[in-house]
């Protein structure tokens, strides 16, 4: 081998040089050798998104032209914060065109797969500490991870613009104490303007997070985001959206007003807490076609590894079509142990009882915030002209199956528009110069907290029906 260069003894160390060990980047076989590789850097748990699906109506013309050639600064960074997974978007110097869109795992989830859980964790001032730090950290390194592979370089000091639901951008300053007290998530929150966070992306690459502020209660600015980029206050007619996650957020657009609310949506739409239950990733069944046997479609062929989120609503409708399940949630006909496993026997991805009650309270809990915040504009589920879904599980629902359920306002199918995260291309609009537009939003908006409706709990049971959504006021 060609001798052991200057960077080598200052990355490695003189004893591991004299031990043999090299940096693959800096040697050169000058024969036939024998080679180990050591120290592998693990698979990224984070996933490209295609810049077509954060294009939307309201969106597709800030994207700019894809130019042959690749800027090298990048100078502005959108950054959503869900629950389950957050998404970054990069830009270049001009704020004209995308260089890349990421999508990865929320790493607080080691605290808990639900907001509340990860709050009651942040009592302890160390533990917030901990989860501030655990997204900065998964953060800055998947940017470093993505300018070195593209070949992109980080401006001195870029642009960082962040939403997110309420909890997340409490968690994100290391916030702990007083956030379980009801009181703190009973109406708009108190949130100073201008709140920022200092991250260090690399040397002289210090940079301020601008947190934009949530409308109040468990509703982020995510919801802001996301209604910004669906331009659902644009329509003459009722518009709804749906944000699904473990943390719903719902808007209702009545032509003056934007009603807002959230609801406990729990696992069944991130791929938790239930037996079979994968992200729509690789391997996930996210179609369920009626037949005997059951038929199904994998997210990148091959087989299968379990459901996500949208084929675990079609394969409860199929169960319903077919007479195994009650709308009441039961399995018929002796089938007390669940469903026949997906993919035959020995497959173990099945559908037990228990199952079906997780999806079933999420669901009710979604159905009673949209009839609610119905109810409080004075319209009804019927009039509605336009339905948007975003979220991995947004993107992928089937309709028919959705409204079969009740998990959807039955109107028609062509009217319901599905995309996958609304909020990272709102946040990106907002990098553009739509911050104007966000907050002409947030004075129109009008909370709902539905643990203060008298009316909830009598929606609540009524939705828990796995039959179509009430369409009265």
């Amino acid at each position: 081998m060609s001798p052991p260069t200057e960077e080598e003894g200052l990355s490695l160390g003189p004893s591991l040089v004299e031990d043999g060990m090299r940096l693959a980047c800096q040697t050169l076989p000058l024969d036939n050798v024998e080679i180990e590789v050591v120290n592998l850097a693990p698979s990224s748990a984070w996933r490209t998104i295609p810049c077509e699906n954060l294009d939307c109506p309201a969106t597709s013309s800030h994207v700019g032209p894809r130019e042959s050639h690749v800027p090298t600064r990048i100078s502005r960074i959108a950054l959503d914060v869900g629950t389950t997974n957050m998404c970054i978007a990069l830009w270049d110097d001009a704020g004209s065109r995308r260089l890349a869109a990421r999508r990865g795992p929320n790493p607080q989830s080691n605290f808990g797969a639900d907001v509340v859980t990860r709050l009651q964790a942040a009592r302890d001032p160390a533990v917030a500490r901990y989860l501030a730090g655990a997204v900065e950290l998964a953060v800055v390194e998947e940017l470093r991870q993505v300018a070195e592979s593209a070949g992109l370089a980080l401006a001195s000091c870029p642009t960082l613009l962040a939403v997110g639901n309420t909890a997340m951008l409490h968690l994100l300053q290391g916030s702990h104490g007083g956030l379980l007290d009801p009181e703190a998530w009973a109406g708009p929150v108190a949130w100073p303007s201008g709140r920022q966070l200092c991250w260090q992306l690399g040397p002289g690459h210090e940079t301020a997070v601008n947190l934009v502020k949530p409308l109040g209660g468990f509703v982020g600015s995510d919801l802001i985001a996301a209604v910004l980029a669906a331009g659902l206050q644009e329509g003459k007619s009722p518009a709804l959206l749906l944000d699904f996650g473990t943390n719903t957020e719902i808007a209702l657009w009545d032509g003056k007003s934007l009603w807002v609310t959230s609801a406990a949506g729990g696992p069944a739409f991130e791929a938790s807490g239930m037996a079979c239950a994968v992200p729509a990733d690789s391997g996930a069944i996210f179609r369920v076609r009626a037949g005997t046997p059951l038929g199904f479609e994998v997210l990148g062929g091959g087989a299968p590894k379990g459901v996500c989120g949208s084929g675990l609503v079609d394969w409860i409708a199929c169960l319903c079509r077919a007479g195994v399940l009650s709308n009441r949630g039961k399995f018929l006909h002796g089938n007390d142990a669940g469903a026949p496993s997906l993919g035959g026997e020995g497959s173990g991805i099945f559908l037990s009882k228990r199952d079906v009650d997780v999806f079933q309270r999420g669901k009710a809990a979604i159905g009673a915030g949209v009839q609610l915040l119905a109810r409080r504009a004075g319209i009804a589920c019927r009039e509605l002209g336009r339905i948007v879904t975003t979220g991995l599980f947004g993107r992928s629902l089937d309709v028919e199956s959705a409204q079969a359920i009740g998990l959807l306002p039955p109107i028609a199918p062509e009217c319901v528009e599905p995309y996958d995260n609304l909020a990272l291309a709102g946040c990106e609009m907002m990098l553009g110069g739509g911050q104007g537009a966000a907050e002409a939003l947030r004075e129109r908006a009008r909370l709902l907290n539905l643990a203060q409706c008298e009316d909830f709990e009598e929606l609540f049971m009524q939705e828990l029906f796995l039959a179509p959504m009430e369409v009265a006021t």
